[in-house]
């Protein structure tokens, strides 16, 4: 696994990097996910666990909902894992309904940084 470290603006260090990939898929992790609201609001939640979650985006995923690329939850806090992220807005999907959940800005952009190389014919984030 390829990890760095990174300071947010309260100090607390989140790992984030790839942890594996194959030729179909590549499995990334920024930390524990912060989510705000439409306009901007932090969601305060609590799930004492120590690593965060981990997004997996294939190359050639059948299902272009919500977006074509899109991550899909595969590890980390229970209530995410299964659910679907926008690789253009951030929002969190679960199915096809928008839960009106965005990743942290900083953390959308780690994600789209570790996963752009994978996918050198997409230009991400998403329109």
């Amino acid at each position: 696994m390829s990890t760095e470290s990174s300071s947010d603006d309260g100090g607390a260090e989140a790992a984030f990097g790839v942890v594996s990939e194959t030729d179909d898929f590549i499995d990334v992790t920024v930390g524990v996910a912060e989510w705000t609201t439409s306009n901007g609001l932090f969601i305060a939640e609590e799930d004492y666990r120590v690593s965060g979650e981990v997004w997996r985006v294939h190359k050639g995923d059948a299902d272009p909902y919500p977006s074509k690329p899109h991550a899909h939850c595969i590890g980390g806090a229970q209530r995410f894992v299964g659910r679907k992220l926008h690789l253009g807005t951030a929002e969190l999907f679960d199915g096809r309904r928008a839960l009106g959940r965005f990743l942290y800005r900083k953390q959308f952009d780690a994600l789209i940084e570790l996963i752009r190389p994978k996918f050198p014919g997409v230009t991400l984030p998403l329109p």
